[in-house]
């Protein structure tokens, strides 16, 4: 995990958590935009936050029994976008898409060169979630802070590429080459979130929220023979909100 990730996440999140004490305290209430009763409610989201895989399958297992490496190292950003249509109070349809991208350089636990130096690879997972789900508002209208849950599903694109030196164990002589492994695919993947917004205005409003998903896929390609590959794990983001 890179520290700008963590510092641009940490200052998002801070920022979220001293805008809600501050519109709580004022009790402000901001009517809905004018066209509110008359047809349907609108919002349009853009989220930053941290990504960390859950790593509960075969190739993360047997990565970090193997190699110098955790799943929490995978940890990095994730950036992605909402279109909520309200169609009745207090439900709405959301439809979100997000992307991340984590990296990490790892070497053998065992096994070094002739010169004793390490052994090591760069492993690239990228996660794109294309879903749709529902959310409901659990506070009533003109309520200073707005929490809510909801829930959904999509397809879950992935791409995984494995890059550096590698050992042969086919041989005696444990031979060290260099190469790039490959693989790639789209599953079906759910989650689940809870959240809170907080306005700042008729249209605008900021939200801290956390989502967890679950999603598995067999590994094929270059990575045939390994098992499943966990794309699960657990969101927390934070963002801008536009209602119109």
């Amino acid at each position: 995990m890179k520290r700008w990730s963590w510092m641009a996440g940490a200052a998002l999140m801070c920022a979220l958590v001293g805008a809600a004490p501050a519109a709580a305290e004022d009790q402000t209430y901001y009517p809905p935009p004018a066209h509110y009763g008359h047809g349907p409610d609108m919002t349009f989201r853009l989220r930053l936050g941290l990504f960390t895989p859950s790593g509960d399958s075969d190739y993360w297992h047997g990565a970090e029994q193997e190699f110098t490496t955790k799943t929490s190292d995978f940890e990095d950003l994730v950036y992605g976008m909402d279109f909520i249509w309200n169609m009745h109070q207090p439900v709405g349809i959301m439809f979100s898409g997000d992307y991340y991208e984590g990296k990490n350089d790892m070497s053998y636990r065992d096994f070094v060169d002739t010169a004793g130096r390490e052994i090591f690879h760069t492993t690239e997972l990228d996660i794109a979630p294309l879903t749709a789900g529902i959310v409901v508002r659990l506070a009533p209208e003109g309520f200073p802070v707005k929490p809510y849950i909801g829930g959904g599903g999509g397809l879950y694109f992935w791409h995984l590429d494995e890059t550096g030196d590698f050992i042969d164990f086919g041989g005696n002589r444990n031979i060290i080459f260099n190469d790039s492994f490959h693989d790639d695919g789209t599953t079906f993947g759910g989650y689940a979130l809870v959240g809170l917004d907080v306005p700042i205005g008729t249209y605008f409003s900021v939200f801290g929220e956390a989502r967890w998903d679950w999603a598995k896929d067999d590994l094929t390609g270059d990575f045939a023979g390994l098992g499943k590959l966990d794309l699960g794990g657990r969101r927390l983001t934070g963002g801008v909100a536009w209602h119109f």
